[in-house]
């Protein structure tokens, strides 16, 4: 699941009720004459906190637009590897488990 889906699945539909009470805000100010004086009227205050919210996941979601999905090109390059059987040959082998060794012992030795 990316980013955008995760953002509007958790997201979505707090930021539409934000533009709808927004909406109905105005509304309720042009209507607010044409109510007896003691009608009260519902309110809803989004904090400060929800609104930087909202903006950060905009940002992420612009940020993330413009991430590629994936880069063709080195896809099509693995696939034909693959196939050859590049990743079968010892040296291969012996140069991804190496990395994978050392990745390790860098994620050892920073706990």
């Amino acid at each position: 699941m990316s980013i955008e889906n995760i953002s509007k699945t958790s997201l979505n539909a707090r930021v539409a009720n934000t533009g709808r009470v927004e909406a109905n805000q105005s509304q309720i100010k042009a209507d607010k004459g044409k109510r007896p004086a003691h009608t009260k009227l519902d309110t809803v205050d989004i904090s400060k906190e929800a609104r930087n919210l909202e903006q950060t996941v905009e940002n992420l979601k612009t940020v993330v637009r413009e991430i590629p999905d994936a880069r063709d090109a080195k896809v099509e390059e693995v696939r034909a590897k693959l196939k050859d059987g590049f990743y079968d040959r010892p040296e291969v082998i012996e140069e991804v488990a190496s990395k994978v060794i050392d990745a390790f012992s860098i994620k050892k030795q920073e706990s």
